[in-house]
């Protein structure tokens, strides 16, 4: 345990160290811009949200005693993640006047959550029992639930450079290195109670219970180094006041933790009247798997803005793809790509200059 927590303390120390060395980068960056030129806003604030649809390739579970003689449909497999979520964004940019240098710090958030989603199927048959009188005499039921959710995190801290347009004189071209810190989270619930088919539902002989429950839970944490290229060319007006055209493109290779954890719990039980009980089989498992993986991350985005003196509006589309970030495998690992895509919109204001 002692181990475990030095192990999260240093991580914890590490990404402190990080954080604060470039808050004071940016600080230091601020103090010591001048107003020596006023053609643009020395600090731009930026605020955004996404429409996500998100990859979701992993290795589902059916309960292994969803045997006969069940004759309802089974549940349909535990551990998918959403498809559908959002995301939030903020960055704070700083363009020293007299310089074709910038600054800035980003913030991507986003979360997806499907159910809970609730499965009822039941089955019976009404007939003649032994007594020769109409009776139920073949009953079984299925109820399940499922419930799924996921989270991802992105930090960047970049320095970027004007390195213009070539012949397009009017537009804009900026390359950014720095580093990027991502964290995602998945996590997918489950429970499933079934009775066996059986004749009579209030026999002496008692029926059949199969239970089953899931609980799984998947992580990546990383931080590298991260280099992008992003630009704008005017359509209509000019780069100050008018419509332009947006792209970017971006690239990083993380080194970082992936974890797998999942609990898999099984249990078949005999009822007999007045509730006695014998329990068959029960069965509990947790394949668990922590180890550190490389991870590159490549993204592209593309928007039109209409840009004013201190503002700018844009909509568009991005995406963001993390290669072999999740563990999407059961029994065994399996590495799974993680892509989040949709568009976006944003608003941007510029304060000084």
């Amino acid at each position: 345990m002692s181990e475990v927590m030095q192990t999260d303390k240093r991580r914890f120390l590490r990404h402190s160290l990080l954080l604060t060395a470039s808050s004071a980068a940016l600080l230091v960056l601020t103090g010591g811009a001048r107003a020596e030129d006023t053609d643009h806003p020395t600090v731009w604030i930026e605020l955004g949200g996404a429409f996500d649809q998100i990859s979701r390739n992993t290795v589902g579970w059916v309960p292994p005693n969803l045997t006969d003689p069940i004759t309802n449909a089974s549940p349909r497999p535990f551990g998918s993640t959403p498809a559908i979520g959002y995301d939030f964004d903020a960055a704070l940019t700083i363009q020293p006047q007299g310089s074709d240098w910038s600054f800035a710090a980003s913030v991507r958030y986003g979360r997806a959550q499907h159910g809970p989603i609730h499965v009822h199927d039941q089955t019976y048959e009404l007939g003649h029992n032994f007594l020769g009188k109409y009776a139920l005499t073949t009953y079984a039921f299925l109820n399940a639930t499922e419930k799924t959710s996921s989270t991802h995190a992105i930090i960047d801290f970049t320095a970027g450079k004007d390195v213009g347009l070539g012949s397009f004189r009017d537009g804009k071209s900026t390359l950014h290195f720095g580093v990027r810190v991502a964290q995602l989270t998945e996590k997918a619930e489950g429970d499933m109670t079934a009775f066996s088919t059986q004749h009579n539902k209030y026999a002496p002989s008692g029926k059949v219970v199969h239970e089953a429950d899931a609980v799984m839970t998947r992580s990546y944490t990383g931080t590298g180094p991260v280099v992008s290229w992003d630009g704008a060319m005017p359509l209509i007006g000019d780069m100050g006041d008018g419509l332009t055209f947006d792209w970017g493109v971006n690239a990083a290779i993380l080194f970082g933790r992936q974890k797998a954890q999942h609990h898999l719990h099984t249990k078949d039980a005999r009822y007999y009247v007045y509730n006695a009980h014998t329990t068959l089989s029960e069965t509990t498992t947790a394949p668990n798997r922590d180890r550190t993986v490389v991870v590159p991350n490549l993204g592209a985005s593309a928007s039109l803005s209409w840009r004013l003196p201190h503002g700018k509006v844009s909509f568009g589309y991005r995406a963001d793809t993390f290669f072999g970030a999740i563990d999407g495998g059961l029994a065994t690992s399996q590495k799974e790509m993680r892509a989040f895509y949709g568009p976006f919109a944003s608003v941007a204001i510029g304060l000084g200059g």
